[in-house]
């Protein structure tokens, strides 16, 4: 059914009916396909230009898989890594539109030898409906595989021995946490997601290291000063499960992300304190279908704080807006309006800056939906005109229309004078004197925020 065949470059074909090009390249040459990819930086062809070329000796560690129509190899998978492989080979393909990529690849081929006859593993098979097996496991799927999460990395930039002294302190911490005396749910679940970060923050930077006299022996283990840091360990770890201490001051990476306040919880933490931790470990047991106890992870408790007035934030977006974004340039952007750029009453805030990149995450997280729903906009659609056809998807998917009644102003023709209509958004990045307030911007986030949640909701659900 399948074989394994070595093929030239040359010979294999891209696959004009791939997911990741519009209806309208169907029957498109070569060329105009290649040049599609590039276009798109979703795709980061540089980028896996530059991978190739460093990685080249290494044998390939993924195959591509190609379908034989007849007389013809087209590679249904892989079809980026084949669009690499073939600029490489004949850089002259792009040398009229892309000038100063034909340069860079030039100059990347001086390192590596290949040309058109260069072979690329593939598994090749004549029946259609198994090749798309392939791209269901892998597209669909995942390939079933699971990400490393940071105690992970940890492990292996250590045992590959590029750990700097910082990486190789969490990972003799976490060596030594597996020896403490505490129930394996609670050791588990602080080094696991969602808790990790913030347990290293509190116990490997400056000032845990200093109060507790942190280092590593010859060996790589954990060493300290104070005698009665494994104790406090079992309460700071108790903490970080709960998000607070046990005077209900907040132990969380908002409110301890710096310094000085770090070093003022550690100082808090008293050894005597791990007795409460076992009393509360006590309590806390869950009896099993056995009637057995066995001890559970404390669970965060409720907050049930009384919210400060939206405007009084400052940055853009508030902290529990929580939206996973999976394209790593999208994220970027999100991230730094959430979390680096000021948008207070302060002379270091940046409401102008906040502006252009409020913009620009609309019409970037508008263009990735779409490229995931098998649609892609020409360059001459304007905002106005792909919030309508975002907005039409998702309704067909049975989404509430009331999610959609402030994006839906914001492209209507007839709220041009609403604070909401991209007629302001142009403002921020062509006007030469409209200027946004903080407390305008603010507040578009505000109307805005449910529909960015439902559309990277729907695009998460969807991969």
């Amino acid at each position: 059914m399948f074989q394994k065949k070595n093929i030239e470059i040359n010979s294999l074909i891209l696959w004009d009916e791939n997911a990741r090009f519009p209806d309208n390249y169907s029957n498109s040459k070569e060329s105009e396909l290649i040049e599609y990819f590039i276009s798109q930086p979703a795709y980061a062809i540089e980028d896996f230009l530059d991978e190739i070329i460093s990685d080249f000796d290494l044998p390939q560690l993924e195959k591509l898989v190609v379908w034989k129509d007849e007389e013809s190899l087209v590679a249904l998978e892989g079809n980026r890594r084949l669009t690499c492989y073939k600029l490489l080979a004949n850089p002259e393909i792009i040398k009229s539109k892309y000038k100063k990529l034909f340069k860079k690849i030039e100059k990347l081929k001086s390192d590596i030898s290949i040309s058109g006859d260069f072979k690329l593993e593939c598994v090749v098979s004549e029946d259609k409906g198994q090749c798309y097996r392939f791209l269901d496991r892998k597209h669909n799927r995942g390939n079933n595989e699971v990400n490393w999460g940071d105690l992970e990395r940890n492990n292996y930039t250590v045992r590959r021995g590029a750990a700097n002294h910082s990486i190789k302190l969490k990972v003799a911490l976490s060596n030594f946490i597996k020896e403490l005396e505490l129930p394996a749910p609670i050791k588990s679940k602080v080094l696991g997601k969602g808790f990790v970060t913030n347990f290293f923050r509190l116990t490997t930077t400056g000032p845990a290291r200093k109060l507790f006299g942190l280092n590593l022996d010859e060996d790589g283990s954990l060493t300290y000063v104070d005698p009665n840091f494994p104790e406090k360990l079992k309460v700071i770890i108790y903490n970080v499960l709960e998000k607070e201490d046990f005077k209900g001051n907040p132990v969380d990476s908002r409110e301890l992300n710096k310094g000085p306040q770090i070093e003022k919880y550690l100082k808090s933490v008293k050894s005597t304190d791990s007795k409460k931790v076992d009393k509360k470990i006590e309590e806390n047991k869950k009896s099993d279908l056995f009637q057995k106890d066995s001890p559970s992870a404390p669970t965060p408790k409720p907050t049930n704080r009384v919210l400060p007035k939206s405007s009084s934030r400052r940055r853009l977006i508030p902290s529990n807006c929580r939206i996973r974004i999976s394209p790593t340039k999208i994220n970027n952007i999100y991230r730094e309006l959430k979390d680096d750029l000021l948008l207070d009453e302060s002379s270091n805030s940046v409401p102008n800056a906040v502006g252009v990149l409020f913009r620009v995450f609309l019409e970037v997280t508008l263009d990735y939906y779409a490229q995931q729903n098998m649609h892609n906009f020409s360059k001459s659609t304007t905002i106005s005109q792909k919030i309508p056809w975002v907005v039409d998807s998702l309704m067909s998917k049975g989404y509430d229309n009331k999610t959609f009644n402030n994006i839906n102003k914001v492209a209507s023709a007839k709220g041009v004078h609403s604070f909401l209509s991209i007629h302001n958004f142009h403002e921020y990045v062509h006007s030469t004197v409209t200027q946004p307030s903080s407390n305008e911007l603010k507040t578009k986030w505000d109307n805005l925020q449910s529909f960015f949640e439902l559309v990277w909701q729907d695009l998460n659900k969807k991969n």
